[in-house]
């Protein structure tokens, strides 16, 4: 598996979790979606930003996908810490904007960024930088688990 395949797959697994999050008529299950879900976006954001990103904004030809990429991770992020703050409406209208926002992302991204990627990177590369990100994901979801479980 290359890394086009595998940021494929996490941005499915995600676009699965907001469906989930739309379907649900259960407040408290919406709740425990919605906890996933950001930590899956934050976990993914800061291991591509260190790896698939890191790469990229190296080359000229990739370099101003990579920035722009990184700027919508931060919007990502800032609307995360806004859902983290709201309740009831306010953080129902939150989580729709995030998955506005990151729907944006995710086309730009298969779409533009693939494509500049691909004149980037050879094939043997992509999947190198598949398993860095794969292997530093563990890393994330590791320290963010501590992070919330400090016992």
């Amino acid at each position: 598996m290359n890394i086009y395949d595998y940021l494929k797959m996490d941005h499915d697994k995600v676009s699965h979790l907001f469906k989930l999050f739309q379907d649900s008529k259960i407040p408290e299950r919406k709740q425990e979606i919605v906890a996933y879900l950001t930590k899956e976006l934050i976990v993914h954001a800061h291991a591509e930003q260190e790896t698939f990103y890191r790469i990229l904004e190296k080359s000229t030809v990739s370099r101003e996908k990579a920035e722009h990429g990184l700027k919508e991770h931060s919007e990502i992020e800032d609307q995360i810490k806004l859902i983290n703050t709201s309740k009831g409406k306010e953080w129902e209208d939150a989580v729709l904007h995030l998955k506005e926002l990151v729907d944006h992302h995710v086309k730009e991204e298969e779409g533009s960024m693939f494509r500049k990627a691909k004149d980037v990177l050879f094939n043997e590369d992509a999947c190198i930088i598949k398993e860095k990100m794969h292997n530093l994901k563990g890393t994330f979801l590791l320290w963010l688990n501590k992070q919330s479980n400090p016992n």
